[in-house]
């Protein structure tokens, strides 16, 4: 029976039951040979209901894990693409990155759940260490969204995709929400714990369904290679989510006639209110200050970050984001404040504005101001974010150093 002569289910369960088969042993041959029998060619979507729906017979994640890297050599010849589409098949594609980490998700929350009902019942001290474990790769979610919001969402958006961003983006934060409240719960062993995490995985699991089935194939049909390699730059800087890509993902170009910043043949110094430097110069300078900056110009748009002397960042930017609405950057839920603060600065109201937190064992300033010109005309904003924790333990701990060692 042929590609023709099977209808979609059909070739479903034939896809399945081949896995199955390869799964209980059967040699490869005897398989490949069945599967070549039966298929002309199978679409990525085939191969990825396929592994969801043996997840559904209680297949292991890094048993599916291993059971993709044999089935991927056994389809190759056979996997059917639409055009433009071979490379989200690749290694370390972003499409290919995000699917391998919504099954590694799928895998993560079918473990918990399994560990969660035994331990309510037992209490048993090591059922609670693999819980542990298991749910410290399920925080690895954030990864996952702080990817799409600050390196998929910003690509949509200049493509004219604006709605769906800043709904997932929504959705996101109710589910950081929700799994907040599981994990209070968890830690506090309430008696709604189970309860809890059932929600939990039900809108991890309705979000992967609308990545998978609505925004990939959405940005599919908007997005150029150039696209997805502005992405595959941003993502290494996110972190991944339970698992990594074994190769990075790398595309063939013809040489660009752009010219490259080196190649910009300088005419002098850029000259400044109190002296001049070369564009070189100026640069170093911005990346060496001990704080992270922005501008965002007078049309609330992106135009300039530094990108620091190599230490952690404390908030994470992107190329992405040169050239998008500030008011995007920020999760919808802080859309309106942004939005009445940049207006105040504007208008004069507020000349700066600065708030300060705790983020571990930092302390985080942050400093909006106002750039004016000498007319006083409004440029923009300039945002400023430092941890001061360091100087703060100098003056508490050390004597004054009033000279040069």
């Amino acid at each position: 029976m042929s590609n023709d002569a099977m209808s979609p289910l059909e070739r479903q369960e034939k896809l399945k039951e081949l896995m199955l088969r390869l799964h209980q042993g059967e040699k490869e041959e005897i398989i490949q040979e069945e599967f070549n029998k039966h298929f002309d060619s199978v679409s990525p979507y085939e191969i990825q209901v396929m592994e969801r729906n043996l997840m559904q017979e209680g297949i292991t994640y890094e048993e599916i894990m291993r059971l993709c890297k044999i089935h991927a050599s056994l389809m190759s010849a056979k996997v059917e693409f639409g055009e433009g589409m071979p490379d989200f098949e690749k290694e370390g594609h972003p499409v290919m990155v995000l699917k391998k980490e919504n099954l590694a998700l799928r895998g993560a929350i079918d473990r918990i759940e399994r560990l969660l009902q035994a331990y309510v019942s037992s209490k048993d001290e090591e059922l609670l260490k693999g819980l542990k474990r298991q749910i410290g790769l399920l925080d690895q979610f954030e990864n996952h969204y702080l990817r799409k919001e600050y390196a998929l969402f910003p690509i949509m958006e200049s493509k004219g995709i604006t709605a769906p961003p800043k709904v997932m983006w929504g959705v996101h934060d109710e589910i950081r929400e929700i799994y907040k409240n599981f994990k209070q719960a968890f830690t506090n062993q309430t008696d709604d714990v189970m309860e809890q995490f059932l929600v939990v995985k039900e809108e991890l699991l309705e979000m992967i369904f609308k990545e998978e089935n609505i925004l990939i194939p959405m940005v599919a049909q908007a997005f150029h290679v150039d696209d997805w390699e502005k992405m595959a730059q941003d993502t290494p800087q996110y972190g991944y989510c339970i698992v990594t890509p074994e190769a990075e993902w790398k595309v063939e170009k013809k040489p660009s006639t752009i010219q490259s910043k080196e190649e910009i043949q300088e005419t002098g110094d850029i000259p400044l209110s109190t002296g001049s430097l070369s564009l070189e110069q100026l640069d170093l300078l911005l990346n060496l200050l001990p704080m992270e900056l922005s501008f965002v110009d007078k049309d609330n748009i992106v135009k300039y970050y530094n990108e620091g002397n190599g230490e952690e960042k404390i908030f994470q930017r992107t190329k992405s984001a040169i050239g998008r609405d500030v008011i995007n950057c920020h999760p919808p839920k802080s859309h309106a404040i942004v939005t009445q603060l940049f207006e105040q600065l504007r208008s004069g109201q507020k000349e700066k504005e600065e708030m300060w937190f705790k983020k571990e064992d930092k302390m985080i300033h942050v400093t909006y101001h106002a750039v004016r010109n000498a007319q006083g005309e409004y440029m923009g904003v300039l945002e400023y974010v430092q941890n001061i924790a360091p100087y703060v333990k100098n003056f508490e701990s050390q004597p004054l150093k009033r000279e040069l060692s």
